[in-house]
């Protein structure tokens, strides 16, 4: 019987939370799993499994030094299901908050692009290197074989 490993969360975790992101110039999410309508306590939802570098100001962007939250849980609904189509795969954010469309309702949170081309260019490199690192980390990797 083959064994089929998987790995448990032991670092980050949680949920994203918006709110403490806002000011981040770049934020890179990195989708691994999305469930629709997933059982929470508050009823289901939709929700996104990812790791989400955030860099938290220009200080953390040139040093390419993020601040890295894996396992985390994207819940709020748009947020969500912006990422429904992005399982395996990675974009370059920022989050807003739009205006409610009816009174007495709370503003919504939204995924804005970086077009700041710059920006964009350190966030690729910052993951360029990582994966960079992690290839040669593998390939110096004894075999067991």
């Amino acid at each position: 019987m083959t064994l089929n490993f998987k790995d448990i969360p032991t670092v980050g975790g949680g949920w994203f939370k918006p709110v403490d992101h806002q000011d981040a110039p770049a934020i890179l999410v990195e989708v691994a799993d999305f469930d629709r309508q997933r059982p929470t306590p508050n009823g289901p939802k939709d929700s996104a499994l990812c790791t989400i570098s955030v860099f938290k100001d220009r200080e953390a962007l040139d040093a390419l030094a993020p601040e890295i939250n894996a396992s985390t849980r994207v819940e709020q609904t748009l947020l969500a299901r912006d990422l429904e189509g992005l399982v395996g795969a990675a974009t370059i954010v920022t989050v807003d908050q739009i205006p409610p469309k009816r009174p007495g309702s709370h503003p919504a949170w939204v995924w804005r692009p970086v077009n700041d081309a710059a920006v964009r260019q350190k966030v690729i490199d910052y993951a360029t290197r990582r994966e960079s690192a992690v290839t040669q980390a593998a390939a110096t990797a004894p075999a067991f074989d």
